[in-house]
């Protein structure tokens, strides 16, 4: 079996190709030069933040979730002197104590849901109305699903929760009224790092390994979920490990990938070239890149890393034939902030008025940047 499909599934599996093309010509011969933009926000929360996430429905797009020591709800507000600044979210508290492995936004029941991992345990923090008032509860597992660190979490469509982590397989969770079923889990061939639902197709489920498989599925089948389509780095990325992936929400055929100093696109649409190039801003490369976010618009990506460099890079797609087509950086901003060498995680803000508000957090800071 391969990634939990039996054999018998190769022949359609094998169709995709797991190659991916060449690189493109270095970002100094096609990118503009990076333009540095400041934070407007930087905010410290006194604990370790080792991610964010922006609340995606508009009636809670105010909110913004962080997780790692504990876990909170933040919202921007204006001071006194007129700068934005972060501040826990009032009559919102979440009440964990401990570390917090993953968070995933969703709805269940029809109400905006935070869905928090800890320590074993899955519990859920329903937002009201307009996202001004939290109720929380505990789910009870029936079985030990969580039982190796989670690393990336996302709610799918009928009531589904995807995860995936240390265990290197993504279980799939029902949610019912205070409680959670394991469905179905997909083996992988290394530590899971990234499930991403497409907002549009919240059906199909995109789940990313370390050792650099990104791997689709079509969670309508009856038989089961199984990979229609995968894609694979290049070896030496590969070695350097995958560490993050994302759907471009405006194109659900859009991927991107980050791993050692570079990102990877992949157009679906084509078994042709996959372009790659290296994360470039500010006159230096990203080192170590580890967190990468598409913009709501679909037209940008966010790029974080190690070496404390954070950058927003403008694409654009054409087709040079009806079999092959190209995916690559048109220009990048490079943005300049107080965070530490480490950025493990960013998110951009939705709604229609802030698609280009994003967060990213180090140590015990957070930072916002308008675009």
């Amino acid at each position: 079996e391969w990634l939990g499909v039996r054999a018998r599934r190769g022949a359609a599996l094998s169709s995709a190709p797991h190659r991916s093309l060449g690189r493109i010509p270095p970002p100094a011969a096609m990118e503009q030069p990076a333009r540095p933009l400041g934070a407007s926000c930087c905010s410290d929360v006194g604990w370790l933040v080792r991610s964010v996430a922006w609340c995606p429905f508009e009636e809670g797009s105010h909110l913004l979730a962080a997780a790692g020591d504990t876990a909170a709800l933040l919202e921007l507000r204006d001071a006194a002197d007129g700068r934005a600044t972060l501040a826990p979210a009032e009559g919102m508290a979440i009440p964990i104590d401990g570390d917090v492995d993953a968070i995933a936004w969703g709805r269940v029941h029809g109400q905006i849901c935070l869905t928090a991992i800890a320590g074993g345990s899955v519990s859920q923090h329903l937002c009201a109305a307009q996202g001004h008032s939290l109720s929380s509860g505990v789910l009870q597992l029936s079985s030990p699903v969580v039982n190796a660190p989670v690393y990336s979490a996302c709610h799918l469509a009928r009531e589904m929760l995807a995860l995936t982590g240390a265990s290197r397989q993504c279980s799939l969770l029902a949610l019912g009224e205070g409680a959670a079923n394991l469905s179905r889990t997909i083996a992988l061939h290394s530590e899971g790092v990234a499930v991403r639902a497409h907002h549009a197709q919240p059906d199909h489920l995109m789940v990313a390994e370390a050792c650099g498989g990104v791997h689709f599925l079509d969670l309508r089948e009856p038989e089961g979920p199984h990979p229609t389509l995968s894609r694979t780095l290049p070896p030496a990325a590969a070695a350097a490990g995958l560490r993050d992936a994302d759907w471009c929400p405006g194109d659900s055929h859009l991927v991107c990938a980050v791993a050692g100093d570079a990102w990877y696109g992949w157009d679906l649409r084509s078994t042709g070239r996959a372009a790659t190039a290296h994360v470039g801003g500010g006159g230096g490369e990203t080192r170590g890149a580890h967190a990468l976010r598409w913009a709501p618009h679909g037209t940008s990506f966010a790029v974080a890393g190690r070496s404390s460099a954070v950058s927003v890079h403008e694409l654009r797609t054409a087709a040079s034939s009806r079999e092959e087509r190209g995916l690559w950086s048109d220009s990048s901003t490079f943005l300049t902030h107080g965070l530490p060498t480490r950025v493990p995680s960013v998110s951009w803000k939705q709604g229609a008025t802030a698609a280009r508000v994003l967060a990213g957090c180090g140590d015990t800071k957070i930072c916002v940047w308008s675009l």
